[in-house]
């Protein structure tokens, strides 16, 4: 068909369409012609009828997708619109449990181990301090005992002599210094490099001096001469400067038995008992305290293992009965 033929138009054509759609009308009603005047319907060109049944339908996919993107932008408005108390009722409902006690009674087991242990741990270390305090206490014990026995075996051959007291040794008497040199070498030195005359031994007088001055100090002048004493003589022979002394003398004046010990710097006073007679190996060894006749107080200055004597003074303590009467 030409355009020309399409564009021009049929007008008995749209009179049998609108007759036919007036009855259709009127029979779904009751059967009854619908006696009501009808509106003319509009004059549409057949061109444009044809082009307005032409025009596509929308496809089913392109709905169906519409309808999914309006129902997802649904979803995340209710969700941007849910209240504040509902995200936190959702928030507590995440929360995550704490996890349970398994066993408190083991735990509590546990605990009351660890108690013990650290009790046990507090008592052992009170133990050790209290056995290292035992310890220092009987160590002072015992080192203030060595020391007392130490101090004793140096005065010794001072007390035997019993000089008078001094506060100064230059003041000393020769003899006296003589005789306690003479006794320290019988107490301590070795006797067998003296020659032996009988049971006396030849004892140089370059020897005595030495010893007086161990007990003495420097500075000292001696007087060689023979000691003439009640229980025992040193016989001195000019002619070859030497001094017969008995190798094993039997008589002894005093054994020192040191009661105390105070210390001032390097110098230290001691309260001697005079003990009479008393082999010094029984003063030094025995468990008894001895029973003195009368106290002394010796000033020693010691410095290092060397011991010099300083000083002999009165002691304020005193024997209250001698012998025990």
């Amino acid at each position: 068909m030409s355009d020309d033929k399409k564009n021009f138009f049929d007008y008995d054509n749209y009179v049998q369409s609108s007759l036919s759609k007036i009855k259709n009308a009127s029979r779904n009603k009751g059967g009854k012609p619908n006696t009501q005047k009808q509106k003319p319907a509009k004059l549409v060109p057949a061109g444009e009828q044809d082009k307005s049944a032409e025009k596509p339908k929308p496809k089913k996919k392109a709905v169906e997708r519409d309808l999914a993107v309006e129902n997802i932008k649904k979803m995340f408005g209710e969700a941007l619109d849910e209240s504040k108390e509902e995200l936190a009722e959702f928030a507590e409902d995440q929360t995550v449990p704490d996890a349970p006690i398994a066993n408190p009674e083991g735990l509590r087991r546990k605990l009351y181990m660890i108690f013990g242990i650290v009790i046990s741990l507090l008592a052992i270390v009170g133990l050790i301090s209290t056995v290292s305090f035992a310890v220092e206490k009987v160590k002072a014990f015992a080192d203030n005992t060595q020391q007392k026995n130490e101090f004793a075996k140096f005065i010794y051959p001072i007390v035997i002599c019993d000089p008078a007291p001094f506060d100064q040794t230059v003041k000393l008497r020769s003899d006296t210094m003589i005789t306690a040199a003479i006794w320290d070498i019988i107490l301590y030195e070795d006797k067998s490099k003296y020659d032996a005359d009988f049971d006396m031994m030849i004892v140089p007088e370059v020897d005595v001096e030495q010893h007086g001055t161990k007990l003495f100090g420097n500075g000292l002048s001696f007087e060689h001469e023979s000691i003439l004493g009640s229980g025992v003589q040193f016989y001195y022979d000019e002619s070859i400067k030497s001094y017969r002394v008995p190798s094993n003398p039997k008589y002894f004046t005093y054994s020192p038995f040191i009661e105390d010990v105070s210390r001032v710097g390097e110098r230290y006073t001691l309260t001697v008992g005079y003990v009479s007679p008393t082999p010094a190996w029984l003063t030094l060894t025995s468990d008894d305290a001895p029973e003195p006749e009368k106290y002394v107080e010796y000033v020693v200055s010691k410095r290092g293992n060397e011991m010099t004597l300083v000083a002999i003074q009165e002691s304020e303590l005193k024997v209250e009965s001698p012998h025990g009467l």
